[in-house]
């Protein structure tokens, strides 16, 4: 019944094959175009024998690319060459002006899982760029006939002088045109086969930042092309699109330069610089300064890992007494909130809607729990078909994490509903405007999170409210018991601990209190839920308290079912003693942020049974 956490795919080991040089078009920019091919470099032989070296050289994904493949009567046989070589993807780069349906099926039996479609403007305009007369509308249709062959696609667009008019309506047309195209990828280019096609670094991330803003209003993820050479400093924290970089390692810092705001720069180690040809006295530069930001910027190696690793997670939940495995499914990852203490990377783009259905399928399948989470899940428009597709398949009710902030809007609530809501799980970090606003960084909110959990008593909906301790809301608490027994009264009131869980999460004390600062008002805040009718909840979960420091009767949880082995993650540390306590297979222990913050000095293991206390 208990399913080990989903493990995270190691990133893709990409090697390009060349297979060709010629191309039927010829964009002003593109310096990879030959009119005349070498035969000793594109014969087929020659072309397998690369294949081969790829994939010994431990490619996990080929990528065939030109010039134009698809010039090439023999692509589907390289593609079915490169499959039958192991590579756990292959790729195919192109216009997908040649490519008609009998093509593009003959490429998906192929093998082939995924194509780039350059196309780097919308309308009959960019043939002029492309210098092919009736491109634009032969790429189109090359770009259809690979979807509904069941091939993934993405767009590839080069910012230049001349494309630059023609981008920032691309993400628009893209999801209205074909809702199928799973990304659209920016390159901005410093070298160019007509020079004054590139722009200064300065203006082409202003294009490209207009460009994530379209896209971003209409849910299409983006991602900037390694090649492209643009670092975080270029774009104002405010609207830094973080999601594009990654900065894992110590970078290389071939063909780059330090300028003076590198030294003020909190990635200066992990950035190589700007481009050399870049720097001008125009350019604004925007060096990333604070830990959380420094944290997004340096947590994985590529966009695709972290969704796949942020999509699922397995959790043990309590529901009428019982311990139920569920799997919280993430439908988005933007979120119109920004607590600090969030462990969500919610910069990421949202993951494919696919992958979310697949997720919804797979955990229903075996039973579990269905939990649908984010970011904020209310932002995806997608919402009520998930809830719907869960509530079809789960075994148990299906549940909803939000703020409820856009729950403000009975209407949407009331499609919720309709499409098999029952459970809600709203996170309310204070019980005044003043604190929550301050907890949540969204001015506002508090006012819209009430009218929200509102409608949701009112439609039937059974509420729990999730507050999470934290340094600035510690005195929030017991006036928030007052206003669940005043205002909703049936509502139940979970208590989490703010912990230092993922690298996003500051391990700053004037964030995450220490249990000993917390706890006095943790215990009178249960002393006058037990007097007010107010259920709590939650301390047993992976965001609670280790269980020794649970107020009151520690007896209810002698009674809950142990922990599957390995269930922590690893997330979690006991610290010597914790073995011999009464309730060691039932507690997670600490968070290993939490002990190396604080030390693990506090717990006190439980020797005894009968009425267990964690009184001193």
């Amino acid at each position: 019944m208990h399913a080990r956490p989903p493990t995270s795919t190691p990133r893709l080991r990409t090697v390009a094959v060349v297979t060709n040089r010629r191309c039927n078009q010829a964009c002003t920019f593109c310096l990879e175009r030959s009119d005349a091919e070498d035969p000793s470099a594109t014969g087929a032989h020659e072309i397998a024998r690369r294949l081969r070296e790829a994939a010994a050289s431990g490619a996990e994904e080929i990528c065939l690319t030109g010039g134009e493949p698809s010039l090439r009567r023999d692509l589907p046989l390289l593609v079915a060459g490169a499959r039958k070589l192991g590579v756990k993807r292959v790729v195919l780069e192109t216009n997908g002006a040649l490519i008609d349906r009998e093509r593009a099926n003959a490429l998906a039996r192929a093998g082939l899982d995924k194509a780039r479609v350059h196309l780097s403007g919308w309308g009959s305009s960019l043939d002029a760029v492309t210098r092919d007369p009736g491109g634009f509308e032969a790429s189109s249709a090359g770009v259809v006939a690979l979807l509904e062959a069941g091939i993934e696609i993405e767009i590839v667009s080069v910012i230049t002088r001349s494309t630059k008019p023609l981008l920032t309506s691309m993400p628009g047309q893209i999801v209205r045109s074909w809702p199928g195209v799973r990304a659209l990828v920016l390159v901005v280019p410093r070298e160019a086969a007509d020079p004054t096609e590139v722009l200064p670094l300065g203006e082409a991330a202003a294009v490209a930042l207009e460009i994530e803003a379209a896209a971003r209003a209409v849910e299409l993820p983006t991602a900037l092309h390694p090649r492209s050479s643009m670092t975080p400093c270029l774009f104002d924290a405010r609207a830094r699109p973080h999601h594009w970089f990654s900065l894992p390692e110590v970078a290389d810092r071939d063909g780059r330069i330090r300028v003076p705001a590198c030294e003020a720069c909190d990635v200066a180690s992990r950035c190589g610089g700007l481009p050399i040809d870049s720097p001008d006295a125009a350019l604004e530069l925007h060096p990333v300064r604070g830990e959380k930001a420094r944290r997004r910027l340096t947590l994985v190696g590529s966009v695709e890992e972290q969704i796949s690793r942020e999509l699922v997670s397995p959790n043990l939940t309590m529901v009428g007494g019982e311990s139920v495995y569920e799997e919280i499914v993430r439908t988005s990852f933007r979120c119109n909130q920004a607590c600090r203490f969030c462990f969500v990377s919610t910069h990421l783009p949202a993951p494919p809607d696919e992958a979310v259905r697949k997720a919804i399928i797979s955990a229903a399948s075996r039973g579990a729990r269905v939990t649908l989470s984010g970011g904020e899940p209310t932002l995806n428009p997608k919402l009520p078909e998930y809830l719907a597709l869960a509530r079809q398949l789960s075994p148990h009710p299906v549940q909803l994490q939000t703020n409820a902030v856009r729950l403000d809007d009975r209407g949407l609530v009331d499609a919720l509903v309709a499409a098999g809501l029952e459970e809600a799980f709203v996170s309310l970090h204070g019980a005044t405007p003043e604190i929550s606003d301050a907890v949540t960084e969204a001015p506002g909110t508090f006012v819209r999170t009430v009218a929200g959990i509102d409608n949701l008593v009112a439609a039937g909906v059974r509420v729990t409210l999730n507050f999470v301790v934290c340094k600035t809301n510690l005195g929030e608490l017991v006036p928030l018991v007052r206003l669940v027994a005043g205002r909703w009264p049936k509502v139940e009131l979970s208590i989490s601990f703010v912990a230092p869980s993922t690298d996003l999460v500051p391990r700053d004390p004037a964030l995450v209190p220490r249990y000993a600062e917390a706890l006095p008002v943790i215990a009178e805040a249960v002393s006058l839920a037990a007097s007010s009718g107010v259920r709590i909840t939650g301390f047993e979960s992976m965001c609670g308290l280790p269980l020794c420091l649970v107020p009151g009767s520690l007896a209810p949880y002698a009674e809950i079912a142990d922990l599957p082995a390995g269930f922590d993650r690893g997330e979690f540390v006991k610290p010597e003693g914790c073995e011999r306590c009464v309730l060691e297979r039932k507690c997670y222990g600490l968070r290993r942020g939490y002990a190396e913050m604080h030390g693990t000095s506090e717990l006190r293991p439980l020797d005894h049974t009968g009425v267990i206390s964690s009184q001193p």
